[in-house]
């Protein structure tokens, strides 16, 4: 009997993982799997062919554009992300710390702002940057231009701003979860042992708050270095990302292998790239001990 309630004991994670795994399984490897293969395939008159090669992926990286968009996709994503986070961890101190009145409200419009159309915001910046729009014509009012600056718009700095205003809310929740989750008692001791708030911020708050505020850096760089539509509507020609190559072989070219080869491509440089960051890190470390 002892030892059927201890089988039963080992039995019992493995159970309750088993449709976490088997989920995980069906909907992500499997997809990821097939999509993998596609890469290694080609396309003969529309048709996809099994034919097992690496001519998508020599098509990619010897390609003068793609490379270009890679590099860019990832950069707006960084930077974003940086953005995202540098911008939101005052509003979510803020909002953790000081305005716990109105904490529930506010939360609530971030929520609310969710649900707004994704494309209807895209377009209302589209407005604002544009030759015609609020910030042009606020220049020229104020004298500081004489005309219409068409470089607000189809740049990735376009990109990167509508793309920060776009995700804050997905920055917001995780860096306000961390810092909530912060017990007082922690504060208090570093106050009590003479931390000024400052240093209390810097030695305890901040380093109690980073599983958040890497969870929200995480969050924005993927979905900012992967979106396309931003960079269609607002980035143009010198904005264009990954994606909207991606999306071109998907839909109007139907090239699924090299569309596919195309993910997998920045997949693998944005690896490359952090293996690189990791390893200097490390080195750094080393040098200095």
């Amino acid at each position: 009997m002892i030892a059927r309630a201890a089988k039963r004991g080992h039995l019992g994670p493995l159970v309750q993982l088993g449709p976490l795994t088997l989920y995980m399984f069906v909907f992500f490897v499997v997809p990821v799997g097939i999509f993998l293969l596609y890469s290694f395939w080609t396309v003969r008159e529309w048709d996809v062919v099994r034919v097992w090669n690496l001519a998508n992926y020599r098509q990619v990286f010897c390609s003068p554009v793609y490379p270009k968009l890679i590099v860019r996709s990832l950069s707006v994503g960084a930077v974003t992300a940086v953005l995202s986070v540098v911008v939101v961890y005052p509003l979510a101190y803020t909002l953790a710390f000081r305005l716990e009145k109105y904490r529930d409200l506010i939360l609530f419009l971030l929520i609310v702002s969710l649900f707004s159309n994704y494309v209807v915001r895209i377009y209302a910046w589209r407005s604002i940057l544009s030759s015609n729009g609020l910030v042009n014509y606020i220049l020229m009012g104020l004298g500081l231009a004489e005309g219409p600056r068409s470089y607000l718009m189809h740049t990735p700095w376009a990109v990167i701003l509508v793309l920060l205003n776009v995700y804050i809310p997905f920055a917001t929740l995780p860096i306000f979860s961390a810092l909530l989750n912060i017990e007082s008692e922690l504060l208090d001791a570093a106050s009590d042992l003479g931390a000024g708030a400052l240093r209390t911020f810097w030695q305890v708050t901040l380093p109690l708050s980073m599983p958040g505020v890497v969870a929200a850096g995480i969050f924005i760089f993927l979905l900012s270095a992967g979106d396309f539509v931003t960079p269609e509507l607002v980035g143009g020609i010198n904005g264009m990302m990954i994606g909207n190559a991606v999306a071109t072989q998907f839909g109007m070219v139907s090239n699924w292998p090299l569309g596919a080869a195309m993910v997998f491509s920045t997949i693998l440089v944005f690896l490359l790239a952090l293996a690189a960051l990791l390893a200097a890190r490390r080195g750094a470390r080393l040098v200095r001990l």
